[in-house]
């Protein structure tokens, strides 16, 4: 895969998020904040997404 440091530093980013929707729902935050949250994920899955789309398709996935 040529970009996977770049998959993996959007899976970190990902992962950061979550971790900041549990300390938002922790302190009861306001939910446009969590709604933020919720957002900014969604857009780095559909940057992952198009990363993988990207890739060139092996002949191991042509023949399944």
């Amino acid at each position: 895969m040529r970009n996977r440091e770049l998959v993996n530093r959007k899976l970190e980013s990902i992962e950061s998020i979550f971790r900041n929707l549990e300390r938002i729902v922790n302190t009861q935050e306001p939910i446009e904040t969590y709604k933020a949250s919720i957002a900014k994920g969604l857009d780095t899955i559909e940057e992952i997404k198009g990363f993988i789309e990207a890739e060139p398709i092996s002949g191991r996935e042509l023949n399944r």
